[in-house]
């Protein structure tokens, strides 16, 4: 009887384990959505949810790429400067098109619909959250590196010879 005692409050705590499980990655995926809804919109309400030394990468091989961003730039300077430079009328649509995560992180699939400096950019992103103690630390951007190449700085595929 001791035994079955000990293996239903074992598996009580395991089962509970597994729900704070569940439950941290269902809080970040609907943070991260949260962050993306309103970081073009309501930064005051996206600021909120990263930590003091969260840090931003627009992932590739292109002329903004792989610069880390603070906390502070990210929103001066990213979002404030260079975003608003090669999209200036902004995002028609920004939406999460698939999510996934766990207590560590959370991967947006996302498409955008605006027009570039140089043309229509309908582009595709992964958008990488890590979590630390509930608030966002990192974050790094993946998209096509040629339509931000070809659309918001007007390189031309060339053909090696």
């Amino acid at each position: 009887m001791r035994a079955i005692f000990i293996i239903l409050i074992g598996a009580f705590f395991s089962s509970a384990y597994a729900d704070d499980k569940v439950s941290g990655a269902s809080q970040n995926v609907a943070n991260a959505k949260k962050f993306m809804a309103s970081v073009l919109t309501e930064p005051d309400v996206a600021k909120s949810l990263v930590a003091d030394d969260f840090e931003f990468v627009f992932m590739g091989r292109t002329r903004i790429s792989n610069i880390p961003y603070d906390r502070d730039s990210y929103f001066s300077v990213w979002l404030g400067e260079v975003v608003p430079s090669l999209v200036p009328g902004g995002f028609r649509k920004l939406e999460v098109v698939d999510a996934m995560g766990d207590e560590h992180g959370v991967a947006l699939v996302m498409e955008g619909d605006a027009d570039g400096i140089n043309g229509l950019y309908d582009n595709k992103y992964v958008f990488v959250f890590t979590f630390s103690n509930g608030k966002i630390s990192n974050l790094n951007e993946y998209n096509s590196d040629l339509l931000v190449a070809t659309r918001l700085y007007k390189q031309k595929l060339v053909a090696e010879d």
